[in-house]
């Protein structure tokens, strides 16, 4: 059915509009469509954001008084019964209203008891069953000091499959949550149970023989001697509809299990939650893996309120608020929290370890002493089994129920970082002692243990480590075992893109296969710059394809930059060319041209010493692309470009050879001469297809959609854009897309669409500030102050030439020095302020970029026409 949450601002009010409600459900609605509404009122602390009501745990207890009426009753909780002015009677309209004393009750959510009150009036029924709370059953469900934070997804999932089920097992990790959902779950049921629902705790129980007797202490059974313990459980639970919350199995799982089934089979109406951290196996055993807690998304800036969505974020709150009343979520320590309980896995007992410490530290120092985690998160309750106390002895105590195999697989495991697939593990992990269907099996039996995880995408599975258990199972491995250096050559066979592509696996292929194992290529790198400079070398500049075809640029000459500051001297020479190559790459994709030129010239000279024509074609035609942003220099960039023509020709490089044809197009361009320059682009494009270079096809096609622009074709640039977006799209390629966005806006632009062309060049831009396309902003920020202008929005386009020139000269290149110059001439004129408006116009004359480039000729001569008027 239906339900609904509203506000007052006082009690009296909300007892009075209860009243009419059940009244007119009562009067208003045919006797064959009678509806009986329950109803529940309760006081306490919320805030409107404007959307919804914040304040979960008055939410959730109003919630549970309601739940504990029956149909057409209303209850109210002891807070909100104080709060009444009167409380012997309110005067309505249509009679008295007393309360009735149903007494202190226990309800389902299992904290402290609460004393209840029913709305009592002459128009309304006054008798009903027994309330639906805790006491109306048999059971010894603890009184719980904490509330129970979210999980209502997980509960519904729960009851829907116990109403298939008779024997119930929540596994998961240690500190996931087990216990307190099975008791929660319990809670709730109570009602199916005529006998009761009973917790039965196995942690302290080390002695098989024992499991029997437990039970019978906590259903209260007493012992006789003339039967055996599972004789008197089988002849009291007989005939009994009663739920045994079994907790805390993992120890002793065998011989749970078989006494679970003897009993199941026993007795026809009684029901089992178990709680463990592997599954029991026996016959009728339904599982539910237990997922951790909602956690945000740490790349997303979340408002304080939009956080508190997350029912991570709302147990460290509320923790946290009771060690430390003052917390309050803000701004600035929202990224923070975040990262707490994304680091944190969502683990509830990590994350009430963490919030214990708000007592002295504030979120962001917890989060930096999350690398130390294991000496942080100490501070549990004395109360609690030694194990729950801190981090460390939860994961001690599962590590030490495992065997040798699987203590050896699980330290080997931790080298991966991003999970892992069974043939990774297999080759990796295994030795002549330890063979692979030996990982296959220890693998399982460590999933089957909750120690690791298992996600299935596309038909392929793969295993993780939640990072708390990694960064343990990480201090047990030595740093010299020689899993390291498998680790490290499986994954450099994997980022060797010539290798990988074959008839089985094509470029998209291995572009996801790379976004998959991105963390493993990451841990082998670094294991490489500690131990390796030239294997270091060769593995960066694998990753140099991937990292293009994705444009992680920044990343990629990170990376670079950490290589070629280290000590070299004993770097092999075709290593050494390969990673000056690789970073003046980088370096110009960053809009960095003067380092660019410096590292290719550099890479260029080894090249030629070692007479290495592929790489002296390939430092040509990058040279190429970085010279012929200047127009003073493209005869030079024409030669560049020659020379590694001749030479991809020779070599019969098929993938080179349309590499340059791409880059002689924009000489052509420049040339004024665009037949030639169509004939290089087609050409390339032609050869880019036959080879399925798909993330060269799509900047092919982008560069194809460009030219049609400038040739007003909006039609033929749409199509060629169409194509590139889909292939950019669907290699996750931001840069290309960036490209394809300001490419709509422009042929917007072109149609006079201003407002469409503004929206796109807008979504360009944000792109490529949050990836730092250097290169790109330059021209996006020039086209959004154009299109401003058209809009008549003058001071707003004068920041955009202005951005876009300062970031030009920070990086050293000022392609698009005079089109912003020109454009300020054009505001300030807009804005009526000729004298600023003529000296920009004046300045046009002495740059370059007027005397060789045809646009900025151009420009030039529309300057002399304003400023003769």
């Amino acid at each position: 059915g239906e339900a609904f949450c509203c506000a007052f601002h006082n009690v009296s009010d909300t007892v009075l509009a209860s009243v009419e409600a059940q009244i007119d459900l009562d009067r208003e609605i045919p006797e064959e469509a009678k509806v009986s509404v329950r109803m529940g009122i309760h006081s306490g602390n919320a805030e409107w954001n404007g959307n919804d009501y914040m304040g979960y745990i008055t939410l959730a207890r109003t919630n549970r008084v309601m739940s504990a009426a029956n149909g057409g009753q209303i209850l109210i909780s002891e807070s909100s019964h104080d709060l009444i002015y009167e409380k012997t009677y309110l005067t309505n309209s249509h009679d008295e209203i007393s309360f009735r004393d149903m007494g202190e009750r226990r309800l389902k959510d299992l904290i402290q008891p609460m004393k209840l009150f029913q709305a009592v009036s002459d128009k309304i029924t006054a008798d009903f069953p027994p309330l639906k709370t805790l006491d109306a059953r048999p059971n010894n469900l603890p009184i719980q000091l904490t509330s129970f934070i979210g999980r209502e997804e997980v509960m519904q999932q729960l009851k829907n499959l116990f109403s298939k089920t008779r024997l119930l097992t929540i596994t998961g990790s240690g500190g996931s949550g087990k216990t307190r959902l099975a008791m929660q779950t319990g809670a709730d049921m109570i009602d199916d149970f005529a006998n009761g629902v009973f917790l039965v705790e196995l942690a302290h129980v080390t002695d098989p023989v024992l499991i029997p007797l437990t039970i019978m202490n906590s259903l209260g059974i007493k012992e006789e001697t003339e039967k055996t313990p599972d004789e008197s459980l089988i002849m009291y639970l007989k005939n009994k509809e009663l739920l045994i919350i079994l907790d805390n199995c993992e120890h002793l799982v065998i011989h749970c299990a078989k006494l679970t089934e003897l009993l199941l089979t026993s007795c026809p109406d009684l029901k089992v939650i178990a709680t463990s951290r592997e599954a029991m196996n026996c016959q009728g055993e339904h599982t539910f893996r237990l997922p951790s807690l909602s956690l945000p998304d740490v790349n997303v800036d979340n408002t304080p309120e939009q956080l508190t969505q997350y029912e991570a974020v709302r147990l460290f709150i509320e923790r946290a608020l009771s060690v430390n009343p003052a917390f309050r979520v803000n701004n600035d320590n929202a990224p923070a929290l975040a990262q707490i309980c994304s680091q944190l896995d969502g683990i509830p007992l990590a994350i009430e370890l963490a919030a214990a410490r708000i007592k002295v530290l504030t979120p962001e120092k917890i989060c930096e002493k999350l690398d130390d985690r294991f000496r942080l998160l100490t501070g549990g309750k004395r109360t609690a089994l030694p194990r729950q106390q801190t981090l460390k002895a939860l994961i001690d105590w599962s590590y030490d129920l495992l065997n040798e195999n699987e203590k050896l697989l699980f330290q080997r495991l931790s080298v991966f970082s991003g999970g892992w697939t069974l043939e990774a593990a297999e080759e990796i992990c295994s030795d002549n002692n330890f063979d692979s269907y030996e990982i296959m099996d220890t693998n399982s039996h460590l999933l089957d243990k909750s120690l690791i995880g298992q996600t299935e995408n596309s038909g392929s599975i793969r295993f993780y480590f939640l990072e708390s258990i990694r960064q343990y199972s990480n201090e047990l491995l030595k740093p010299d075992d020689n899993v390291y250096k498998k680790h490290f050559e499986y994954f450099l066979k994997i980022t060797d893109q010539t290798r990988m592509i074959n008839e089985t696996m094509d470029q998209k292929q291995w572009v996801k296969l790379i976004d998959t194992e991105t963390g493993n290529c990451r841990a082998a790198i670094n294991h490489a710059l500690n131990n390796d400079i030239n294997a270091a070398c060769v593995i960066v500049n694998n990753m140099i394809n991937y990292w293009d075809i994705k444009a992680y640029f920044l990343e990629a000459l990170q990376t670079c930059r950490k290589v070629i500051e280290s000590d070299l001297s004993n770097v092999s020479e075709i290593n050494l060319a390969k990673i000056y190559y690789s970073t003046g790459l980088m370096y110009n994709n960053v809009g960095k041209i003067p380092d660019a030129e410096k590292f290719i010239k550099d890479s260029l000279v080894i090249f030629r010493k070692l007479n290495d024509k592929v790489g002296i074609s390939e430092c040509q035609n990058s040279l190429g692309v970085i010279i012929h942003l200047n127009p003073s220099r493209h005869k030079e960039a024409k030669e560049c470009y020659e020379e590694a023509l001749s030479l991809v020709k020779e070599l019969n490089l098929k993938i080179n050879t349309a590499n340059v044809l791409y880059n002689l197009s924009f000489v052509a361009v420049a040339d004024n001469d665009n037949e030639l320059a169509l004939k290089y682009r087609l050409e390339s494009l032609e050869i880019y297809r036959e080879l399925k270079d798909y993330s060269q096809t799509a900047r092919t096609l982008a560069s194809l959609s460009v030219f049609e622009l400038k040739r007003n074709d909006y039609e033929k640039a749409l199509f060629y854009n169409e194509e590139s977006l889909a292939i950019a799209t669907e290699l996750d390629d931001k840069y290309i897309i960036s490209i394809n966005l300001i490419n709509l806006g422009n042929i917007y632009f072109g149609k006079e669409d201003y407002d469409n062309a503004f929206k796109m060049f807008s979504e360009s831009l944000s792109i490529l500030r949050e990836y730092e396309y250097k290169s790109n902003l330059l021209a996006v920020l020039q086209l959004i102050g154009q299109t401003l202008e058209k809009k008549g929005e003058y001071e707003k386009a004068i920041n955009h030439h202005k951005e876009s020139i300062l970031i030009g000269r920070d990086n050293g290149n000022e392609y698009f020095l005079a089109t912003n110059i020109y454009g300020l001439g054009l505001a300030y004129f807009g804005l009526k302020d000729h004298e600023t408006s003529l000296r920009y116009f004046s300045f046009l004359k002495t740059l370059t970029d007027c005397q060789y480039n045809p646009i900025g000729k151009k420009q030039l001569l529309h300057a002399e026409e304003i400023r003769s008027k």
